[in-house]
């Protein structure tokens, strides 16, 4: 079952990260402000097993590196992002809403798939402007497995890290 995770509930499981483990001096930035962290969970009564988790980030940009999540976490990068977004009228759809997947980990095998799915089915309802899910993903051969292999296809790859994007279903969806 995918939760979206609380701070003073899962702020110890950070410390698990393989992946980004030092990007943020504070890990209560993953929790803060545009960024969320995302659980799939096994719920049997009050037991909780926690089988996979993502820290991700909803911008109006495609993250290529560490250091722009950080710009990005303390604002230093929204004067930028200002100035691109006041060259468009509100009604454009050029500027995008991006949802990114910037750190997954898992406990148990099949579960960061089975979270990237679940994550996916619900982006449509809980974020109905999001236009793009894209991950920034370590260069590395397993993650490029792991992305292509759920369905994302490479879009960019960077000097530090490596954008996949997935397509994000279409239920027919209307949100009032």
């Amino acid at each position: 079952m995918l939760i979206e995770c609380s701070m003073e509930d899962f702020i110890d499981y950070i410390a698990d990260d393989p992946v980004r483990p030092h990007l943020f001096e504070d890990n209560v930035t993953r929790f803060e402000g545009k960024f969320r962290v995302f659980a799939d969970v096994d719920k049997q009564g009050f037991d909780m097993k926690v089988n996979a988790i993502v820290c991700t980030v909803m911008c109006p940009f495609i993250p290529r590196t560490e250091d722009q999540l950080r710009m990005y976490a303390t604002g230093e990068i929204d004067e930028l992002i200002e100035e691109v977004e006041a060259k468009f009228d509100e009604d454009d759809t050029s500027i995008a809403t991006v949802f990114c997947l910037y750190s997954l980990w898992s406990y148990s095998k099949g579960a960061g798939r089975r979270l990237v799915n679940e994550l996916l089915e619900s982006v449509p309802i809980m974020y109905p402007n999001v236009s793009h899910v894209i991950t920034m993903s370590p260069p590395t051969k397993m993650a490029m497995q792991f992305h292509t292999s759920n369905g994302a296809f490479l879009m960019s790859p960077n000097d530090e890290t490596i954008n996949y994007e997935y397509e994000i279903p279409d239920y027919g969806v209307v949100v009032h």
